[in-house]
């Protein structure tokens, strides 16, 4: 597990586990995304109604919330960011838990927020506190971790007189110790961030009921949510779909110096849109470059080993989308190295390109960049297709801005540009231009540089 996605808090927190492991129980991932904005956000889908409800109902609350809460702003060093991911921390056929994991940054200082989802895959059943534990007695072991002299200046009363029901994190330690978590200023002072109560195995095994035993046995021995009979869970994940078995090899021959080249590339993958596409490039025969997330190839490994067999380009555009910029020296060299560790792991090839996301560098990034043997990628045709989510749109922008040289911008998450492709194909093709891998319109790209287009 990459470096990247361990939880912090003050006090102990509950393990990650690899997301791969539901794989198979989910139908893919919703992603939402503002480059003008800066948030990015993505969750799981599980083909459950309800879960899936409860879930996607406190992401896109959050993402309302900050845009209400900040106006965009011309200057864009001072605009907010909102990034708001996920990890997987219990998994069984009866229990299954996940955190959403987020931080913002408003302009001084970085507030990081967590959400715990638990419910059981096979009945599709959101659990609340209640259905884990005796919030009572729960309520009164919590009160004795408060009134613990290494606990000095936690205020459990702050958030009112049930504050297990009120956490916003209920997981469970390695040693099977209940987690009990809240964001940063709720029980402490905003400079302790979020805090978590640890109560100890021997008091949490009164406290939890069957299903909160459960829970508990699907962090400490996790195992596939998928329950013997397949018919149990809806919907297997995309990433277990069919891929091309034969696409487009890179043509080594073509001259970008005398050949009108351009390149095609797709952000914030892989995803559930991802094999279509390379059905669609390997049907024009056209090579593209992917700048893939570590956290969606740690979810979608047999994706990605589809993109790199098919001959397309993988560079990297870091762990979870955080704005690189506004990071230290040692955030960053994990965002950067965790995401080229698990491509490597999954392909068996290293990345040699980085795109920081929302194109923001500096120096710092550049030297970590350079440290880590990648050279940094933009864009010069932004086609916008985060924002319109519009084939005819996307396919409209792409033509109109394509230079010879140009690298354009797209991103493989939304259905609407994976249907645009054909289109930007044909259309481009019509004018004469040849298809290359960034690195075939680069060539030696400097690592540590910055281009953004040949």
């Amino acid at each position: 597990m990459s470096a990247a996605t361990e939880l912090t808090a003050t006090g102990t927190v509950p393990r990650i586990l690899d997301a791969g492991l539901i794989s198979d129980a989910m139908k893919g991932v919703e992603s939402r995304s503002d480059t003008t904005r800066h948030f990015f956000a993505n969750w799981p889908l599980f083909g459950l109604e309800r879960v899936d409800a409860v879930i996607a109902d406190y992401y896109t609350d959050a993402i309302e919330q900050f845009s209400t809460d900040y106006p965009t702003s011309p200057d864009i060093n001072a605009l907010p960011e909102l990034n708001l991911g996920w990890h997987l921390v219990a998994s069984s056929p009866r229990a299954v838990a996940i955190v959403a994991d987020g931080y913002e940054f408003a302009g001084a200082s970085t507030q990081e927020r967590w959400r715990t989802f638990w419910f059981d895959p096979v009945r599709d059943a959101p659990l609340a506190a209640g259905d884990l534990v005796d919030t009572a007695a729960t309520n009164r072991e919590l009160a004795t971790s408060a009134r613990r002299p290494d606990a000095p200046g936690l205020d459990l009363s702050a958030v009112g007189a049930d504050p297990v029901t009120s956490a916003t994190l209920l997981a469970f330690a390695e040693d099977g110790s209940l987690l009990v978590g809240y964001d940063a200023c709720e029980v402490a002072a905003c400079a302790a961030g979020r805090v978590t109560f640890a109560i100890a195995p021997e008091a949490t095994e009164w406290l939890l009921t069957d299903a909160g035993r459960a829970a508990r046995s699907a962090t400490l021995t996790p195992r596939d949510p998928i329950a013997e009979d397949p018919g149990d869970l809806p919907n297997p994940s995309p990433s277990t779909a069919s891929t091309p078995s034969s696409a487009p090899a890179v043509d080594e021959t073509v001259d970008c110096r005398k050949s009108k080249c351009v390149a095609l590339t797709f952000d914030d993958g892989p995803g559930p849109f991802t094999t279509k596409l390379l059905d669609h490039l390997r049907k024009a025969d056209v090579p593209a470059t992917f700048f893939m997330l570590g956290q969606q190839v740690e979810l979608y490994p047999k994706i990605t080993r589809a993109v790199a067999a098919a001959g397309h380009e993988i560079g990297v555009h870091t762990w979870d989308h955080r704005m690189l910029t506004r990071l230290d020296t040692q955030q960053v060299r994990r965002e950067i190295t965790s995401s080229i560790k698990v491509v490597k792991q999954v392909t068996g090839k290293r990345p040699r390109l980085l795109r920081p996301p929302y194109g923001a560098t500096d120096r710092a990034v550049a030297a970590e960049a350079k440290r880590a043997k990648v050279a940094q990628v933009l864009w010069d045709v932004d086609t916008l297709d985060w924002k319109t989510r519009s084939a005819k749109k996307t396919i409209k922008a792409t033509l109109k801005d394509t230079r010879r040289g140009s690298i354009v911008l797209l991103h493989d998450i939304h259905s609407t540009t994976v249907a645009a492709v054909p289109g930007i194909i044909e259309g481009l093709r019509a004018k004469g231009y040849t298809f290359v891998t960034v690195s075939q319109l680069l060539g030696k790209a400097k690592p540590g540089r910055v281009y953004s287009r040949a």
